[in-house]
């Protein structure tokens, strides 16, 4: 019968079933929680909202007030749309000058575009004559290739007529001194 279990096995699967409940209990507890408070939030923005609705009721009902009023000074606003004739002239002479400001701008946009552009073409040509990353790679491998090769080279000068020095290479187009 290998399907019948272990009473140890049994109890440690169901250890593992309940541990599962567990965590999806847990995890359904956060979300409640997290609804809770979202639910608390938004109760709090509802009862904002309606007492600004309370006092917009209230401007709404001062604003219908007002108008009832205006409508009096209907007759005094067309004299004053003489005045307003006038005022709108000099405003229409402002915007003028701002146009023409607005146009001097875009003249020396134009001009710092084509600074920027040669200052960019100067930094590119800059950047093409810095060393490539294939170049710093090779010099590096030189640096680390001296490096190794340093105590030989230093130990064949203190001997003088010692072993003689040769390069020999060791794959990839790199070469190392070594002792004949």
């Amino acid at each position: 019968m290998a399907n019948d279990m272990s009473f140890a096995q049994a109890l440690n699967e169901a250890k593992g079933v309940i541990l599962q409940l567990s965590n999806r209990v847990k995890s359904d507890a956060e979300k409640i929680r997290s609804q809770q408070q979202t639910i608390i939030s938004q109760s709090s923005t509802i009862t904002q909202q309606e007492a600004r609705l309370g006092a917009q009721d209230t401007q709404i009902a001062r604003h219908a007030d007002e108008i009832a009023a205006l409508q009096g000074k209907v007759k005094d606003a067309d004299a004053a749309r003489g005045h307003a004739e006038a005022i709108l002239n000099r405003q229409g002479e402002r915007i003028t000058s701002l146009e023409n400001a607005n146009s001097e701008l875009e003249v020396r946009i134009g001009e710092q575009e084509v600074t920027i552009g040669k200052l960019t073409e100067e930094r590119d040509s800059l950047r093409a004559s810095l060393p490539s990353d294939e170049d710093a790679a090779a010099l590096a491998s030189m640096a680390q290739l001296l490096t190794k090769a340093a105590p030989a080279i230093e130990k064949a000068k203190r001997s003088g007529s010692g072993p003689q020095m040769r390069l020999a290479g060791i794959g990839e187009g790199h070469t190392i001194a070594e002792a004949a």
